[in-house]
């Protein structure tokens, strides 16, 4: 049985706590807030684990085996280091840090302690987003390749503050760069324009980038998180494309609510209705359940820090250039 603890205990933490509950070599063991709603909150809906005010009194207690951070971005290195330091094996929300410099530390960190550092890019086990990663790297819609994905939605919070969160470039549409650099390999560059629509808020609330990846294939973000309106993503390549959606078919079964389904369009304009196995809610115990095999050494991660920190540099370098309508490449 694996002794589980997370520091923080905010509403993404209750959704990990969650993920790991049913897990048979799983024990929910402890977690750790500094706000008294949410260790109430959490010991309603978990009872059982201790509950601590401060991470590292939590740290020093022997019977923690494993450590899932859940916190606001820029305090993940602190979290991280501080569990690595005490001999114990983390997995931490994504984004990975809030810079490249703070992932480079945690990194290093790692390498030192020799423990393992896994962070949460829950698309990575993803049956959905599996299903047309499958297409694009089977070669069904040719190649080169580019992804757009268009997202226009009102969010707050810690995640519109720019030092602690970052905004939808930086917290958000991260999930896509990752999983871009899953499919394509290491980032090139970035071209990227910014408007900020809520003066209210300090991150890039507004923003349009373009990052390009070996072979000519290419990844398009046009993120908002300060306006309602609506969604686009598909893949177009030389060979066809896909989309989110049904297209012009419809299913054969009436849709559960939480299936997604996919439109494989050929060159030719024919359709083929894609119906993916899974649903996107089992990432997360999908990833519950790697992170303990890793733990127990039966597993490689298929998240590591090494990887995860690519994803930063994407967002850091569009955060960078956004404003002033410029062009950087990715470094890390």
């Amino acid at each position: 049985m694996i002794n589980v603890a997370f520091i923080g205990l905010g509403n993404m933490a209750r959704m990990q706590i969650a993920s790991f509950e049913p897990i048979p070599s799983c024990c929910l063991y402890a977690g750790a807030d500094p706000s008294e709603q949410s260790r109430n909150i959490t010991a309603e809906r978990f009872p059982g684990m201790k509950l601590f005010e401060d991470h590292k009194a939590l740290l020093a207690d022997p019977a923690v085996a494993a450590i899932v951070v859940a916190t606001p971005t820029l305090f993940h290195k602190h979290m991280a280091i501080d569990a690595m330091r005490a001999g114990i094996p983390v997995m931490t929300e994504k984004p990975m840090a809030r810079t490249v410099a703070d992932c480079r530390k945690m990194i290093e960190v790692s390498r030192q302690m020799n423990q393992l550092l896994m962070v949460a890019h829950c698309r990575r086990f993803d049956s959905i987003w599996g299903t047309w990663r499958k297409v694009v790297t089977e070669g069904h819609i040719g190649a080169p390749v580019i992804w757009r994905d268009v997202s226009a939605s009102v969010n707050g919070n810690w995640f519109m503050d720019d030092k602690i969160g970052g905004g939808p470039l930086m917290d958000g549409a991260v999930h896509n760069y990752d999983f871009a650099n899953l499919i394509w390999g290491d980032p090139i560059g970035v071209v990227a324009s910014a408007i900020k629509l809520d003066k209210t808020v300090t991150a890039v609330d507004t923003a349009t980038a373009v990052i390009d990846y070996p072979h000519g294939n290419k990844l398009m973000m046009s993120w908002s998180w300060a306006t309602r309106g609506s969604q686009l993503f598909d893949l177009l390549g030389s060979a066809g494309s896909i989309t989110l959606g049904t297209g012009s078919l419809k299913p054969q079964a009436k849709a559960k609510p939480e299936q997604s389904y996919y439109c494989l369009i050929d060159a030719n304009g024919k359709e083929k209705l894609i119906k993916p196995k899974g649903t996107s809610g089992d990432m997360y115990r999908k990833q519950a359940r790697h992170f303990l095999a890793c733990v127990q050494g039966k597993d490689k991660c298929i998240s590591p820090g090494t990887e995860a920190i690519k994803a930063v540099a994407v967002a850091e370098a569009i955060l960078k250039v956004g404003p002033k309508q410029q062009a950087r490449k990715v470094t890390w």
